[in-house]
């Protein structure tokens, strides 16, 4: 056989082999496309009555508060001191679901889904945390809610702050897990979950997958195994309501041009009553270092602030009894509720 004739069949391998992986890259573009197609269109998402008929139950409750419809949850004795509960972004009031089962026996534990989170419904525009104050008041004056304390995460600290320093004698005391007063820091993201959030914010704006929510919460989580496939599941599906996601950009643009472009600092030192820090020395979102500084902004307030070495951004999530049993323990002491 001459060296033409073994040319040939090895040249007709190589073209073999070249047109499989055209068809191979081809059918992954084509499939890649497809999926991201499909969930532009909005296929993807998990309809507000599905997420409904899952996370909606007792003892959820609709009430109308002026034209918008709040999910609330209010359990244990009626004449009860009263715990209001307040969620961080990006979550609902299910993160309560650990706390809440410890605190109603003995408490009346009331937890909302403040817009634009959760199965709230709320037809206007999000006004920032400013409108989320302005719903509370409404709230508050409409229950007929006696002076309370406020249990707050996160950027539903922050609202707390805002709103006792309006009322300060509506709120017996702030029990607060992390707590940013001045914009938060850029949050480092492992590389997968940097992906998936560039591809939600150029691509997909209106969808971001279960997978996501999977990884970024456990890098949230001063240890991941903590995090459990119930909490991945809820996240992903009350964010993924259709809407959802413009809601919260207009709910973050509010923001920035508010409360976070001139911070909280005032409001803190307005604050009079007793604090108590929850504060999980893992947080990648608020470093431990915004522990010490709010313990400065509220100089005017009595502060306790409880450190957890092993636990992220979430300690009612990571250590629902243990943190939960510190934060019990602080309301107890406090001065008996006035009639």
């Amino acid at each position: 056989m001459t060296q033409t004739q073994q040319d040939g069949p090895r040249a007709g391998g190589l073209r073999r082999v070249i047109n499989g992986l055209a068809w191979g890259v081809g059918g992954v573009v084509v499939a890649g496309a497809a999926i991201i197609g499909t969930q532009r269109a909005g296929l993807w998402n998990p309809s507000y009555d599905a997420v409904m008929a899952k996370h909606f139950t007792p003892p959820s409750k609709f009430v109308m508060v002026g034209d918008v419809k709040l999910h609330v949850r209010d359990e244990g004795p009626a004449d009860a001191p009263v715990v209001l509960m307040l969620h961080s972004s990006m979550s609902n009031l299910r993160i309560w679901d650990g706390w809440a089962d410890q605190f109603k026996g003995k408490y009346r534990v009331i937890r909302l889904d403040w817009p634009p989170y959760g199965l709230s419904v709320d037809p206007h525009p999000a006004q920032g945390m400013p409108g989320v104050i302005a719903l509370l008041e409404k709230f508050v004056a409409q229950e007929k809610l006696p002076p309370f304390v406020i249990v707050a995460s996160s950027s539903g600290a922050t609202i707390a702050t805002l709103y006792t320093a309006r009322h300060p004698d509506q709120v017996r005391a702030l029990a607060l897990s992390t707590l940013p007063l001045r914009a938060p820091p850029p949050t480092p993201m492992p590389p997968v979950v940097a992906g998936l959030f560039w591809l939600h914010e150029n691509v997909v704006p209106n969808y971001q997958a279960r997978y996501f929510y999977q990884h970024s919460l456990a890098s949230l989580y001063g240890r991941p195994e903590r995090l459990t496939p119930e909490t991945v599941d809820w996240y992903y599906e009350t964010n993924n309501i259709p809407g959802g996601f413009a809601r919260v950009k207009a709910y973050y643009t509010a923001n920035t041009k508010g409360v976070w472009k001139t911070g909280a600092d005032k409001q803190a030192a307005a604050v009079h009553v007793p604090i108590l820090l929850q504060w999980g020395d893992r947080d990648i979102v608020l470093p431990v270092d915004r522990a010490d500084e709010a313990r400065k902004m509220f100089a005017n307030a009595p502060m306790q602030i409880i450190h957890y070495p092993d636990v992220g951004h979430y300690p009612m999530l990571e250590l629902p009894k243990e943190t939960g049993a510190d934060l019990v323990k602080f309301i107890d002491a406090l001065p008996a509720p006035k009639p």
